[in-house]
């Protein structure tokens, strides 16, 4: 959630960020000091007395740079183009202060009251509010410019004379008249998050606006309702999400590709023109005209070439199957690396663990294993080789040849030609 509304605040041009948290927080202080140091500074408020005094914990010499852009942290849906805007608008209309506000009776929060001339009188708490104040449908969103010099003299002169006994931030508008109010037209930008009801619709309403841009860039989405894709997800123009998909993470699918139903796909790359149905991926890599499923599994470190069929309740881990590769169905292969034009048979197994560590196997360009075969690593099956129902691998099988059997044994050593 901090991360949406510091991206936003990037996109807008802001530079220099400063968040206020709770020393509680040290989950939140550790990934922004580890993911966005660069562009945030921590300031911890140790002592929670509300919204004005967590600004005061930011050290005066920075507020007094010049404007100072304000905004709650729990408000994930606000886009960069509401910022950006509301920081034309203070500068254009030149008060001491601007705030953003929407329509939205339904809100529990801080009611806006304007003045004859349409500028701000005062900001009204929900919890201070009498009914006639509730009444009024234009509400605080939580995102404010002011001028810094001018904020920090009003911010000296907070004092707790409410029923929270806290320093609220919109009393700083007591002392900063006039100030401008700018409407924002979507209401779902003010979504703030305070339990885990808000979450969710907050979380909805981010999903809905996240499929809508994927639709109208040329995405087809069969059920909105039930296709789930996160930030930062990019999918390519002409490919269809069916039902039930799920697309977490750091993802990139390609154009032209047909993903689902009842798929999950995390921090993995799709190529052009793919299809997966009822699959789990996980930092696994598909290249263009391959296909997945239905219900296969390609766990973290998996590598897929172009125009490989990887077939039903079939996992990978740790793999990479060259161009024009089959593994059909019914089978698993653990750490290791498969040729080109090569046809794994059905429930064909790698045994890759030993009991202590994982060992690797290789099967080589146009070799054929053939069904129900185990490969004990670490084992080689040569280029254009085969291995004949039911065999179990132990040693590695020569370029060419034919090993069957339980041990296997090489029945045939010439080579194959390729087609």
């Amino acid at each position: 959630m901090i991360d949406l509304v510091l991206g936003a605040c990037r996109d807008a041009g802001v530079e220099d960020i400063a968040v206020v948290i709770s020393p509680k927080q040290e989950a939140v202080a550790a990934h922004l000091r580890n993911e966005s140091e660069a562009t945030c500074k921590v300031v911890l408020q140790h002592e929670q007395l509300g919204t004005g005094h967590a600004l005061a914990q930011v050290p005066a010499e920075w507020l007094a740079r010049g404007d100072v852009l304000v905004l709650n942290g729990d408000l994930p849906l606000i886009r960069s183009e509401t910022i950006r805007g509301l920081l034309e608008a203070h500068r254009e209309v030149g008060l001491s202060a601007t705030l953003a506000s929407v329509d939205d009776p339904a809100r529990r929060d801080a009611r806006v009251l304007r003045g004859a001339e349409g500028t701000l009188d005062r900001i009204v708490e929900f919890r201070d509010a009498t009914d006639d104040i509730r009444a009024l449908g234009e509400i605080n969103v939580g995102l404010y410019c002011f001028s810094g010099k001018q904020l920090l003299k009003a911010l000296s002169r907070l004092r707790p004379d409410n029923q929270a006994g806290e320093l609220y931030l919109t009393d700083v508008f007591r002392y900063l008249h006039p100030a401008h109010v700018m409407r924002i037209p979507d209401a779902s930008e003010a979504i703030g998050v305070n339990d885990r009801v808000e979450l969710a619709r907050a979380e909805g309403a981010l999903r809905e606006r996240l499929l809508r841009d994927l639709m109208l860039s040329g995405v087809t989405v069969v059920d909105p309702a039930t296709a789930y894709v996160d930030v930062g997800v990019r999918v390519g123009c002409d490919t269809v999400l069916e039902p039930f998909t799920i697309l977490r993470g750091n993802t990139t699918i390609g154009e032209d590709c047909r993903i689902g139903p009842f798929t999950e796909i995390s921090d993995s790359m799709i190529g052009d023109g793919v299809h997966v149905q009822h699959s789990w991926l996980d930092g696994a890599e598909l290249a263009s005209g391959s296909d997945c499923g239905p219900f296969a599994k390609l766990r973290p470190g998996t590598r897929v070439g172009e125009g490989v069929h990887i077939g039903s309740f079939a996992e990978l881990v740790r793999s990479r199957v060259g161009r024009g590769s089959r593994v059909p169905h019914v089978s698993y292969l653990g750490d290791t690396t498969v040729g080109e034009d090569v046809n794994i048979g059905a429930g064909t197994i790698t045994a890759n663990y030993d009991g202590v560590g994982k060992n690797p196997t290789v099967i080589e360009d146009g070799a054929f294993i053939g069904v129900d075969t185990m490969l004990r690593a670490p084992v080689r099956v040569g280029e254009g080789a085969r291995t004949g129902a039911g065999s179990v691998v132990t040693r590695d099988v020569p370029p060419g040849a034919t090993a069957v059997g339980m041990p296997a044994r090489v029945m045939r050593r010439q080579p194959r030609e390729r087609k």
